[in-house]
């Protein structure tokens, strides 16, 4: 059974099931935003202005990345639980931090354009 120590334990279900409605529902507020032009500006510096211009699916792609980057957290946190369960819920609760500062990172994007 896949992940099966992370489904006995409280917590991590818990912070497991947030994390990932939090990136899912990143990505439901990103795809029903006001439509927006073919560009879009990723990345603002204060001294040089914009500097990373991109449509909408990379946007997705960074979702994506990061949905990618907490199944390898979760999977690796099921390994090490039986070994070290503090390790595993560090592995969760970073996951539950990416998580809401792709969130903001999405957020600015929407706001900036």
């Amino acid at each position: 059974m896949i992940l099966k120590n992370i489904l006995k334990d409280k917590y991590l279900r818990v912070t497991v099931a947030i994390s990932v409605f939090v990136l899912f529902l990143t990505a439901i507020i990103f795809s029903f935003a006001e439509p927006f032009n073919e560009r879009l500006i990723l990345h603002f510096d204060s001294y040089n202005g914009i500097d990373f211009l991109g449509g909408k699916w990379q946007v997705f792609g960074i979702l994506f990345a990061a949905l990618v980057i907490l199944v390898i957290n979760f999977y690796l946190s099921d390994f090490l639980y039986s070994r070290d369960r503090f390790i595993s819920y560090l592995f969760v609760f970073s996951g539950l931090l990416l998580s809401i500062l792709i969130l903001m990172a999405v957020s600015v994007i929407i706001y900036i354009n």
